[in-house]
């Protein structure tokens, strides 16, 4: 997968996170492309980029945000 169908695809993630499972507002833009930064530093080179694997990154995320 491109490194563009990527980032479409954790876009959509985001977007369907907060809107179908959380209920809420989408954070802003400089708070999603750190989310989306977050995910792919996070992940293994063969790790697939999955709804659920991207889900659980969130709580992993905040918990990043309020170390720095």
């Amino acid at each position: 997968m491109t490194k563009e169908k990527e980032r479409l695809l954790l876009d959509d993630y985001w977007a369907k996170m907060f809107a179908l499972h959380i209920g809420c507002p989408c954070p802003n833009e400089i708070v999603k492309e750190k989310f989306i930064g977050f995910v792919l530093m996070n992940r293994k080179s063969d790790t697939q980029l999955t709804e659920e694997f991207v889900f659980n990154q969130l709580p992993r995320f905040i918990n990043y945000l309020a170390e720095i």
